[in-house]
């Protein structure tokens, strides 16, 4: 049988955090027909891959692609490559400090086919965004091409802006569709403190951090142009 959706998990020196999500995928993703994608950030020290050869679980789970992004630090370009290698009519991406509740996707699924041509972007209860962002959601495929001018993320941003700009322009054409019944936690597990803010001893964090104003100021812009 083929799959209807492509798992996509972008990561980036966090291997133990990436070796704990996915038997939680496998033991929690009800929905049946899905593939999993691996795209790792640039690492010249190869931690996440040798990791992952080390656990066997590549071996163990339907993974059908493990590959390094070739540049250092391109948050934009890395989830493009993953939904770019797939063919499944539809394609969820989340990040390595992501954790799924079970029935997730079967539920996404679900708010997916309530629209009327069964294409859009669904996002997900995480903790944090709530259906106000999609960096991380669940996309038709066909939509993209058909209704987005082929574009995921759009690659003008590097880091920041990319996911907003694609959940203001699907909810400007009333595209998108939030669903609480879909969880996936967004823990920022390697960056947060007790009170819940971000740490700037992080060293992942901190180096994101200096394209911040660049795609907000991208990102305004773009929006008072209504995107186009």
């Amino acid at each position: 049988m083929n799959a209807d959706v492509g798992i996509c998990i972008i990561t980036f020196k966090r291997p133990r955090q990436l070796l704990e999500m996915l038997p939680q995928i496998k033991e929690r993703t009800l929905y049946p027909n899905y593939n999993i994608y691996i795209i790792v950030d640039f690492e010249s020290d190869n931690l996440t891959l040798n990791a992952l050869k080390e656990s066997g679980l590549i071996e163990k789970f339907p993974i059908n692609k493990v590959e390094m992004f070739p540049s250092p630090e391109e948050c934009v370009k890395a989830t493009n490559r993953c939904y770019s290698i797939g063919e499944e009519p539809y394609f969820a991406w989340l990040s390595d400090d992501m954790e799924v509740e079970a029935g997730w996707l079967q539920e996404a699924m679900k708010c997916m086919q309530a629209f009327s041509d069964k294409q859009g972007l669904v996002v997900f209860k995480d903790g944090i965004q709530n259906g106000k962002n999609a960096c991380a959601g669940l996309i038709s495929r066909d939509f993209i091409k058909k209704d987005l001018g082929g574009i995921f993320f759009n690659k003008i941003y590097i880091h920041y802006g990319a996911d907003l700009e694609l959940f203001r322009k699907t909810r400007l054409i009333n595209k998108v569709k939030y669903c609480p019944s879909s969880v996936v936690w967004h823990n920022h597990w390697a960056h947060r403190t007790k009170s819940g803010k971000k740490v700037e001893r992080d060293f992942i964090y901190k180096q994101s951090m200096k394209w911040r104003k660049r795609d907000d100021d991208i990102l305004e812009k773009r929006t008072e142009e209504g995107f186009k």
